[in-house]
């Protein structure tokens, strides 16, 4: 806890002490839940006694209560009110004290004890609810002025009034609309507190001063901060406290998995802000220089890295041979493939950063018989191998006019080969052992290009070692960005960095003075050689040591994740962020129910150690609930044991409620001698009941998943209820309005875990509000054209059959193509987003072009018609029609009838997958 944050609550446990009624209002994430927790625990303190304390010296006793107020709740949940429970299969209804009174009375009872408890009731979020409805006759009870004692007279003839050990902290978003317009008759009640929206209650050296690449939290905030206040829409732009409406609170920013929570949270709502028109347009191009610094997370599994695209034909290198083996340049092959072997270093890293790479070493001319020519293209220290002969110098004629050879700038040893995504590269040579390149400080800074004919073999290992130590301290700083806590890895990085200082501090004595000598320029590189076969983290492997200054540091290394393998960057963020709650996003089309169900097998897979099939994640789903039943089809087949997952799914609608997810009363029959009878019940619903079970203690390693398809149809805040605390604060009671086997409280466990899906081209139905999306983590799902390429590659039953599939996959990607172009930016009204409304590519993965073509007659068009009359396209109407983009357009339209014209329609097709 900062000091800023210890100095804030002392404050505001000394304001509601005095005031008893406090509002602490702020944007999202500014810690107001947090910090009413935390003043309810410190007032605890003798210091805090304006209400009186009788044993001298001592400290108080606290009750909490805590009520997540939503658009649902009213008097009758809060204060009092008729029950309804069942028993015995009836219905009962009768009057009942709810929280408010029931904690009032037990207060009031302490009081006249003369007991040292103080009573705290926080009221969650008083924006989602008509709170002047839900306190009703109560409201004026809470009185902080003045030694009056406000009474009322319930509907069952008590009086009632607050006692001095009754405290209430409300919180208030300022970021979401009221329910109800908070006027001064109900704000009169309370002192109300504006949170400060600023780093320093997460760090005590926040600063607003950081660098380009700094990926710290402290920076993200700042940066994300700068964004919102530089793009607001001038409409927004009132006041210093309106702009700060929106900045995005300091609580989302965390020193673990920073990167992931740009990516996954930050990111997601500032393109929502542009789609809202809170910030303008404009914004974009600082959003997408914000994805570009965070993309790519880094991790210890190797085999989660870019580590198969190169193959060495030489391995082996140790530092000894590496200082006996070889002139000229040999040494740059064993250089290279000792980064390889290493495996430090990815293999993008490597072919980017040193094979090809022109301030390693670039050719890009040279003189054949005496006349200058330019290479077709560049060549770097690696150059395909069967370009070769482009690559040469010299002359083609000897001194009596005989035909001849040229010379070649790069190697044709089969030995020297590497091979990146299978096609072999040959390494540059004419390295000249008597020629040395003498040390100047740009050398230090890689900013500059090495365009060379032939070159000194110190230069070019310099550069190569340059690269290398410059991607380990990149990738160890992209590490640590989100793991700070990995101390071996701050350490490592600090070794490398020190090492690289050293190389350059011996390159700068070894240098000679300027010498066309060639034993001297020899010597010199020889003593090169030397000072890298002394290097310490470059020549041991992964899993050994180094000790120094009394600590053991193991060498290990960081890679970039591959972005293709995506459900293990969703379980990730899960974990390290401890959200477990996420919606996969997306227009239509795009797999994102396929892909919750292959994240599922994913999670499975991790726990079996083999592939799941369909089948085998169908017999995980939840079957049964009851105590003592078996949970699935799989726990059936393996008695005794306890799977590893368990999953269920639920599709939101439009009039799907809180009695249909979390708790309601089920009608149902009992069969009498006499007939049936109805029978009530209350009972939880399925959120009630995959977290009950999920809370059982036989279930406490398995991982519970809850999918939500089209999450966004129906009111999260009404379907959710108080249960929206409960999905940030995992492990904790919330009280609900009915009661199932004698408790009111429904816990979300940590080991429950919810997938929702979303049609973000859906424009009928309401969106997520800002304070519900910063508790779920979004990823994208978009249109994939690779996708259509790729379906059913290497399934097929013969060679003829994936033949004639990439046949019609390439024919589907035409078509694809062409109804993409609808969705450039020129075609679509400002409103609309190409990412959220494009249609997806498994409309077109099909298995004939006859599917194909029903497929854009009946589900293709007709989407796109929709999107017409929506008003989501301004389309301009070509005079001809050669490439069948006017028929296109006509089919959309309705000039063009497609269930009428089908040879028109038909022909329409043709043309479009022929000129695609």
């Amino acid at each position: 806890m900062t000091k800023a944050t210890i100095e804030l609550i002392d404050q505001l446990c000394g304001i509601i002490d005095k005031s008893k009624y406090l509002i602490l209002s702020g944007t999202m994430a500014v810690g107001k839940t947090y910090l009413a927790n935390l003043i309810a625990e410190k007032s605890c303190e003798a210091k805090y006694c304006s209400q009186g304390i009788f044993n001298k010296g001592g400290t108080y006793e606290i009750e909490t209560e805590l009520i997540s107020i939503h658009p649902s709740f009213y008097y009758e949940d809060f204060v009092n009110g008729i029950i309804i429970d069942t028993e015995s299969g009836n219905i009962n209804f009768h009057y009942a004290d709810k929280v408010f009174l029931t904690l009032l009375k037990k207060a009031n009872k302490s009081w006249e004890k003369k007991e040292d408890k103080k009573y705290f009731l926080i009221l969650d979020d008083i924006s989602r609810g008509a709170i002047s409805g839900i306190l009703g006759d109560m409201l004026p009870l809470i009185e902080p002025h003045g030694q009056t004692t406000y009474k009322t007279v319930l509907s069952d003839g008590e009086t009632i009034s607050v006692s001095p050990n009754v405290y209430i902290i409300a919180t208030r978003s300022t970021l979401i609309d009221s329910v109800e317009q908070m006027n001064y008759g109900f704000l009169r009640h309370f002192y109300e507190y504006q949170l400060n929206n600023d780093y320093m209650y997460m760090c005590d050296s926040a600063t607003d001063v950081y660098s380009d690449y700094d990926m710290s939290a402290n920076a993200m905030f700042y940066r994300t901060k700068r964004i919102v206040t530089d793009y607001l829409r001038h409409r927004y732009q009132m006041s210093s406290v309106e702009k700060e409406r929106y900045v995005i609170g300091h609580g989302m920013y965390k020193d673990t998995g920073t990167a992931m929570i740009a990516r996954n949270q930050i990111i997601p709502l500032l393109r929502q802000y542009v789609k809202d028109n809170v910030l303008a347009k404009t914004a974009n191009v600082s959003i997408a220089a914000l994805q570009k610094l965070v993309d790519g997370q880094y991790s210890k599994d190797r085999t989660l890295a870019d580590v198969n695209r190169i193959v060495l034909q030489k391995t082996g290198i140790t530092a000894d041979s590496f200082r006996s083996e070889g002139l000229t340049h040999q040494p740059l092959v064993n250089l290279v493939s000792r980064i390889k072997e290493q495996g430090l270093v990815d293999d993008t890293d490597i072919a980017n950063d040193i094979m090809f790479n022109p301030q390693v070493v670039v050719r890009k001319k040279a003189k054949l018989d005496k006349v200058e020519r330019d290479f077709p293209t560049p060549g770097y220290l690696y150059i395909e191998k069967s370009n070769r002969d482009i690559y040469t110098y010299g002359t083609t004629k000897n001194k009596s006019g005989a035909t001849k050879r040229p010379r070649f700038f790069y190697s044709g040893s089969v030995n020297d080969a590497v091979s990146v995504d299978g096609i072999d590269y040959a390494i540059a040579s004419e390295m000249q052992p008597g020629e040395y390149s003498r040390w100047y400080e740009e050398l230090d800074s890689g900013n500059e290009e090495n365009e060379r004919y032939s070159s000194s073999p110190n230069s070019i290992m310099f550069r190569i070692l340059r690269s290398y130590y410059r991607a380990l301290s990149k990738h160890y700083g992209g590490y640590l960005s989100e793991y700070p806590g990995d101390e071996n890895i701050a350490r490592l990085k600090a070794y490398a960095e020190q090492e690289y200082k050293h190389l350059v501090s011996e390159s700068r004595k070894l240098h000679p003075e300027v010498s066309d000598e060639k034993e001297v320029n020899a010597k010199a590189n020889d003593d090169f050689r030397d000072v890298i076969h002394d290097l310490v983290l470059f020549w041991k492997d992964r899993g050994e040591t180094i000790s120094v200054g009394g600590q053991t540091i193991l060498v290990e290394g960081v890679y970039k994740v591959d972005s293709s393998k995506r459900y293990e960057e969703y379980s990730r963020a899960m974990e390290t962020l401890g959200i477990h709650q996420m919606i996969m996003q997306g227009p239509p089309g795009t797999s994102k129910t396929y892909s919750a169900r292959e994240y599922l097998k994913y999670e499975a897979c991790k726990v079996n150690g083999r592939e799941i099939s369909d089948s085998d994640l169908d017999a995980l789903q939840i079957m049964d609930y009851k105590e003592g039943a078996t949970i699935s089809s799989w726990a059936k087949d393996n008695v005794g044991k306890t799977p590893g997952i368990a999953w269920d799914i639920v599709q939101f609608h439009p009039s799907y409620g809180y009695e249909d997810f979390v708790r309601g009363i089920e009608v149902g029959t009992i069969k009498t001698e006499h007939g049936s009878n109805v029978s009530y019940e209350t009972v939880n619903k399925i959120l009630g009941k995959i977290a009950e079970v999920a809370s059982r203690k036989e279930y406490e390693k398995t991982k519970f998943y809850l999918v939500i398809d089209e999450i966004n149809r129906a009111n999260l805040a009404t379907v959710f209820g108080e249960l929206i605390y409960g999905l940030e604060y995992r492990g904790r009671s919330v009280a609900t309005p009915y009661t199932v086997k004698n408790s009111n409280k429904v816990e979300l466990p940590d080991n429950l875990y919810i997938i929702g899906t979303m049609n973000t081209a859906d424009k009928s139905i309401g969106g997520i509000d800002y304070a519900i999306r910063r508790r779920f983590l979004f990823f994208s799902l978009l249109p994939e054209r690779k996708t259509i390429l790729e379906f059913r590659k290497g399934k097929c039953s013969d060679p003829d059959e994936e033949k004639k599939q990439i046949e019609i996959n390439e024919t589907a990607v035409s078509l694809f193509d062409r109804v993409s172009e609808l969705f450039n930016s020129e075609n679509l009204n400002s409103e609309y987003y190409k990412d959220d409304v494009q249609i997806g590519h498994t409309y077109f993965l099909v298995t004939s072009v006859e599917q194909l073509y029903l497929r854009f007659r009946y589900q293709i068009i007709p989407i796109l018609r929709e999107y017409y009359k929506d008003g989501m396209f301004q389309l301009e109407t070509p005079e001809t029609d050669t490439d069948g983009w006017y028929g296109l357009l006509g089919c959309i339209n309705g000039t063009v009838d497609i269930n009428a014209e089908e040879d028109r329609v038909k022909d329409i097709f043709e043309k479009l997958i022929k000129n695609g």
